[in-house]
């Protein structure tokens, strides 16, 4: 069926544990906050460890100078353009430095990204686009 003959679906929302179950699923999300030059989104490979997002990133970044000791929210998602389906998780929470992380991701970039940023979720959030085909379920 061609994208222009899809038909609106329903907006679902999702509890705290599918929430969780989600954000586990991807090795990629962006974390937003507002910082010295205004709001800034940056895409960050990442990992959950038990209620924290773990980032790393290097020490000199605005990202680092920037969320240390503050309030970030960060989110993931996967979209079907085809079909107009998708869901998105967001978590906030406050974004500590970790000088000498033990855990957290491989960068996927190259350079030195040794600080790592741990992310304690206060608060996690989804929301789920079923197709009009299962819309009715």
């Amino acid at each position: 069926m061609p994208t222009s003959d899809v038909r609106p679906g329903r907006l679902v929302v999702l509890s705290d544990d599918e929430c969780w179950d989600l954000l586990r699923t991807r090795p990629v999300g962006r974390v937003a906050w507002s910082g010295i030059q205004g709001a800034s989104i940056v895409p960050m490979n990442f990992v959950v460890d038990g209620d924290a997002v773990l980032l790393r990133t290097t020490p000199y970044s605005l990202m680092a100078r920037d969320c240390a000791g503050r309030e970030v929210a960060f989110e993931v998602d996967e979209i079907d353009a085809e079909h107009h389906t998708g869901w998105s998780v967001m978590v906030r929470g406050r974004c500590e430095r970790e000088e000498r992380p033990a855990d957290g991701p491989h960068p996927w970039a190259t350079g030195t990204r040794t600080l790592g940023l741990r992310v304690t979720v206060r608060s996690i959030t989804g929301r789920r686009v079923l197709s009009s085909a299962g819309a009715g379920s």
